[in-house]
């Protein structure tokens, strides 16, 4: 079935590349010939995540990296004198990583103290002068005090003057025999060295760091580690999915490699404020001149790990929403969520939805049900519905017969597909080699392999009538 799944999206792609409108194959050229009062339905194997386990939607690339990073920046004023350590080492708690070059604060520590003493001499030569003075004025006539006052309060304004610079170059002397004393500087935590600039301190206008990454994050310190033993997953999601995933939900990692290796953990944060663009003329589905149709923003996204056991560093990853896949408790039969089904009166659930039928209309379909999950409210459908199925969310404008338009992103995902490459798909040579898809060349569109299709035309024709292209 997933393996279906993928050739349709494919077979889609490959008509979108040819020029084909999808937009128009999936709602305003069908039916009434307008959008303004369809209906939206989506597809069933995107809402359960069962079309997205095969590889094409919900699955999302990440990478592995450390809870913590610390950050080591050069005291001012100093600069470093040798290196411990490179790029790439571990270090613990406490491993010496740097030493500043102290000469100068020795020198400058030397000069102090001659400063200081010399105003400790000024200091005391004043106080016996204030002493001297104010013995003679106790001799001289009442005329002649005042100038003798006069001289007392200058010298005396003196001594405050020397002790206020004294404790000034005191306090100095003393921050440059503390610099000296911590000179080595240790790692307060156990990593590895991720980049070490090569500004020493000398130069602060240059800056040419070395660096584990070639996009350096760090270049404002001085020295950075990766902390090592806990790791979290950093995730990417594109602006049209963001809908799918929230903070605290539980989260599956998979292993790139061998896929039956699986993490569990819980989203914490999405990181809206820090979004990359990325931009792709195989996106427009309108005119090509519309830039804006061919442009989005994706996001980072940070999950913690119940465990990180067998994981490493920088390993790169597959993400998806843990809707019990991973236990297998929904592995038999596909399971939907109670509110897409239709309720009666008494607002209980009935074994009815809303479904687009073979022309893109829309009718109430029975199903069958088997077992009910008390704990993810979710029933399992026994007949009436595939991943292939299309249904809308149960609402006053849902009636017999009226025009359905399939959401777009359902039928084609530029984030999964044909973005990055990290979900399934690198690009279109995917599809050449026949990669997921079971698939050796474009040739087996057109003669039909694998696919179930004689030509390109009948792919376009079923696509848009909504049956099945494939057998």
């Amino acid at each position: 079935m997933k393996k279906k799944a993928g050739i349709a999206v494919a077979v889609v792609v490959v008509a979108a590349g040819a020029g084909v409108g999808i937009w128009h194959y999936c709602g305003a050229e069908k039916g009434s010939g307008s959008t303004s009062n369809a209906v939206f339905v989506d597809s069933v194997g995107t809402i359960t995540g069962l079309t997205g386990s095969g590889g094409l939607f919900s699955k999302y690339s990440g990478v592995v990296e450390p809870q913590k990073t610390e950050k080591i920046q050069l005291t001012s004023g100093l600069t470093v004198k040798k290196n411990y350590v490179s790029v790439g080492d571990e270090v613990q708690v406490g491993t010496k990583l740097f030493s500043y070059d102290t000469d100068d604060a020795q020198d400058k520590i030397t000069q102090l103290e001659i400063d200081i003493e010399n105003y400790e001499i000024s200091i005391k030569s004043s106080e016996s002068q204030v002493a001297q003075l104010e013995k003679e004025r106790n001799k001289v006539s009442d005329d002649e005090k005042l100038s003798y006052t006069t001289q007392i309060m200058t010298t005396q304004n003196n001594i405050k003057r020397y002790q206020y610079e004294m404790k000034s170059k005191q306090a100095e002397m003393e921050n440059l025999k503390k610099q000296i004393a911590n000179a080595d500087v240790t790692s307060p935590i156990q990593g590895i060295i991720k980049s070490i600039s090569s500004n020493t301190g000398e130069d602060d206008s240059s800056d040419t760091s070395s660096s584990m990454n070639s996009d350096n994050e760090d270049s404002s310190a001085y020295m950075t580690i990766m902390a090592t033993g806990e790791y979290r997953i950093k995730g990417k999601i594109n602006e049209q999915n963001m809908s799918e995933i929230s903070e605290g939900m539980d989260m599956i990692v998979y292993s790139r490699v061998d896929e039956s290796q699986t993490w569990k953990g819980t989203l914490t944060t999405i990181d809206k404020e820090s979004n990359s663009s990325n931009s792709n003329s195989s996106y427009s589905f309108g005119d090509s001149g519309d830039s804006s149709m061919t442009s989005s923003s994706t996001y980072p996204f940070y999950v913690e790990l119940d465990s990180s056991d067998g994981l490493m560093l920088g390993q790169h990853v597959y993400l998806m929403a843990d809707n019990g896949q991973a236990d297998g408790e929904e592995e038999d039969g596909l399971w939907l969520e109670d509110y897409y089904f239709i309720t009666d009166e008494d607002g209980a659930v009935t074994n009815y939805v809303w479904a687009a039928d073979a022309n893109d209309k829309l009718e109430k379909r029975e199903v069958s049900l088997g077992d009910f999950n008390d704990e993810t409210f979710k029933y399992q459908i026994l007949d009436g519905l595939t991943v292939d199925d299309y249904i809308a969310f149960p609402s006053d404008e849902c009636v017999e017969g009226a025009a359905v338009t399939r959401n777009a992103e359902d039928l084609y995902d530029d984030t999964d597909v044909m973005d990055d490459g990290d979900d399934g798909f690198t690009d279109l040579e995917d599809y050449e080699d026949g990669e997921d898809a079971g698939l050796t060349d474009l040739g087996d569109y057109e003669d039909g392999n694998d696919a179930g299709l004689t030509d390109m035309g009948d792919a376009y024709e079923d696509a848009g009538s909504g049956e099945e292209v494939y057998e």
